[in-house]
């Protein structure tokens, strides 16, 4: 370690086994903390980082990130790997469904009678992105019905939510007082997907994972730690998009 904030960091004691590494990111205007599969600590902070602000903030939140280092370290759930076939579950909204590939022309991604129905006739990498792209429509439309509700009661405006790919975050604040989540947390059941909602909306008062921060979104979120710890768990096993056997091969209904 060599900078400033690295040399704090290192004096912190943090366990052993952690391997934490600093990376500044020009658009973030809080700390991140990251627990890759590996089980190492990405600390994302802003240009302008205040040092003594974030080992504050990593202290305050050093029992979460063990938990989930701890889980990441055990091998626990990885992400799942998916095969576009007749059968393959699908979860939405904490319920799964069955995989019906299609053969009619207009044929769309839908769900029917506990199915999700995919059209087939395409390459698999086609089918997935058609799958991600049902997601993150379906997630805009499900934000756009909760958010207001939730948003008034943090006592909060937001300027939009959006439902794209966050890479390796649930959700994210924006500069422009817009938020976003991932589409795969529309995967999860509605009080994880509130959870995620209400952390980033949180931050729309309160910028950074202070003392502060804590104690309003557990006024906003009953039973947080308990919810927080549910996400950690289900997080690790949803889908991020990965594909067993991707190829440019049409996919084949077996009906």
């Amino acid at each position: 370690m060599s900078s400033p904030l690295e040399h704090a960091v290192s004096a912190l004691n943090l366990p052993p086994k952690w391997r934490v590494r600093v990376q500044i990111r020009q658009r973030r205007r809080t700390l991140g903390i990251e627990v890759a599969p590996d089980g190492s600590v990405l600390l994302a902070v802003p240009v302008d980082a205040d040092v003594e602000e974030i080992t504050e903030t990593l202290l305050a939140n050093v029992d979460r990130v063990a938990r989930a280092v701890r889980r990441r370290m055990a091998g626990g759930a990885e992400h799942q790997l998916k095969e576009l076939v007749d059968g393959e579950h699908f979860s939405y909204l904490g319920r799964s469904y069955r995989l019906r590939l299609q053969e009619e022309p207009e044929a769309r991604v839908r769900l029917v009678d506990g199915w999700l129905e995919l059209p087939v006739g395409k390459g698999i990498p086609a089918g997935k992105r058609a799958i991600i792209n049902w997601y993150t429509a379906r997630g805009e439309r499900w934000c756009k019905e909760h958010v207001s509700a939730l948003a008034s009661r943090a006592g909060v405006s937001v300027s939009s939510v959006r439902v794209r790919d966050l890479g390796s975050r649930w959700g994210e604040r924006r500069a422009d007082d817009s938020i976003a989540l991932h589409w795969a947390v529309m995967q999860m059941s509605p009080p994880l997907i509130e959870l995620v909602l209400a952390h980033e909306l949180t931050h729309l008062r309160t910028a950074r994972h202070s003392p502060l921060f804590r104690e309003q979104l557990a006024m906003l979120v009953p039973g947080l730690e308990a919810l927080e710890r549910q996400l950690t768990v289900e997080g690790q096993a949803v889908w991020l998009g990965h594909i067993r056997g991707a190829s440019a091969q049409p996919l084949i209904s077996s009906t």
